[in-house]
């Protein structure tokens, strides 16, 4: 939000329009080693920005805001352009001399005698749907329904190691993880099934729940004929070939990790009577790589822009001069419902991730990143008659009262 702020202050300084300045700002060449000494992988920085400028452009929103302002009201539009660092890697961590140093993830993935596939990953879900993603990126790599994919996490008893979720590592580092042991336990696979057919082992693939061979598909196994062998008729193995079917394999980034992007614009309108501000658009436009769930990842930043509302309008921690707290309750601390929070536009945008296994960036904390910043500008864009700017969160109605009876002549 400072750098937001800063890039707004210097829009009015240079009289440049806030978009421009932006454009003019954001990297476009790849990768970019920044002055922080961190190198950025491929993004989408300047195809967001335009893309959701043109949302609101094609909307109708900036004529909107220019009939709005002749009848005395007060519209702002604003923007919010950021990157999130993800998929943290042992080398990252290891830069901080921290004297565990996580990263890395383990994943292993096993197939019973039925063809269904049971996957331990180190991370854990508290509301972002691994069981579905972590599922869908197994069924994807073995052909088989995801109905039959269970995944298994948070048990230790079970899960051979991992650091859990934060940072956004989960798909980056957990999925990358998890796909790779589907890779091995798929090659397995097709090793078995080539010598059951008497056929070279490059001439076989998997689909739909067997093993086919590529110049003939009439002729294949089934998953569980393959582990009807695997684990009751060790015999019929190829020669090297342990009975069984698991595979167990890690990930790890050796680089400064990837970098998801986006941008958010909003349209405001400032009540003179209350200072209540009233958001009447929200567009985002992210680029999370390879998005392996569209309505997942829809949904995270649906949840995080509602966050980054809250805390931009409505939420405070605060404290009388003995330090009691003033918000002991969910009375007094201001938790916005539906009835606050507005239908948000998301589009997305694919730049796949170069060294993950499906391509995907992460996506946990974009829509909380970008929703302060971009609302906070709205708001300093529709006081702009009042020669007033408001730098701080939350923007409380009375600071809005106040900024709105200075342009009033």
């Amino acid at each position: 939000m400072v750098m937001e702020r800063l890039f707004e202050r210097a829009a009015r300084e240079l009289n440049l329009d806030a978009v421009e300045i932006r454009r003019r700002n954001v990297i476009t060449a790849f990768p970019y080693t920044g002055v922080n000494n961190i190198t950025y992988d491929p993004g989408s920085y300047l195809e967001a920005l335009n893309l959701c400028e043109q949302m609101l452009l094609d909307g109708g929103w900036y004529d909107f805001q220019e009939r709005a302002t002749a009848d005395g009201r007060h519209i702002g539009i604003g923007y919010s352009c950021f990157s999130e660092r993800t998929g943290y890697g042992s080398s990252a961590f290891a830069a901080r001399k921290m004297n565990v140093v996580p990263g890395f993830d383990i994943s292993e993935v096993r197939m019973d005698t039925s063809g269904t596939v049971v996957v331990t990953t180190g991370t854990m879900s508290h509301g972002q749907s691994h069981e579905t993603t972590m599922a869908q990126i197994v069924a994807d790599r073995l052909g088989i329904d995801v109905e039959q994919v269970k995944i298994v996490q948070g048990d230790t008893d079970r899960i051979t190691y991992g650091f859990g979720s934060f940072a956004s590592r989960s798909i980056t580092i957990g999925g990358s993880a998890v796909a790779l042991a589907s890779n091995k336990l798929g090659d397995k696979l097709c090793e078995i099934a080539a010598h059951l057919m008497e056929t070279r082992d490059d001439n076989v693939e998997l689909a739909s729940g067997r093993v086919r061979q590529r110049d003939d598909h009439s002729k294949y196994v089934t998953y569980r004929d393959i582990a009807d062998v695997a684990y009751l008729k060790a015999q019929l193995l190829p020669k090297g070939v342990e009975p069984g079917l698991s595979a167990t394999a890690s990930f790890d980034v050796f680089n400064d990790g990837t970098f998801s992007n986006a941008t958010h614009g909003v349209v405001v309108e400032l009540h003179e009577g209350t200072g209540r501000v009233e958001i009447l658009k929200y567009v985002c436009v992210e680029d999370c790589g390879v998005a392996i769930n569209p309505k997942i990842v829809e949904g995270q930043c649906r949840g995080g822009i509602a966050q980054g509302i809250a805390g931009a309008l409505f939420e405070q921690v605060s404290y009388d001069d003995h330090g009691n707290p003033l918000c002991a309750s969910f009375i007094d601390y201001k938790v916005p419902t539906a009835c606050e929070i507005p239908d948000i536009e998301i589009h997305h945008l694919e730049t796949p991730c170069l060294f993950t296994e499906s391509g995907a960036k992460g996506a946990g904390e974009g829509g909380t990143i970008g929703a302060p910043a971009a609302v906070l500008n709205a708001v300093n864009d529709g006081l702009r008659s009042t020669g007033v700017e408001l730098n701080d969160t939350p923007i409380t109605p009375v600071a809005v009262q106040a900024a709105l009876a200075k342009g009033r002549p």
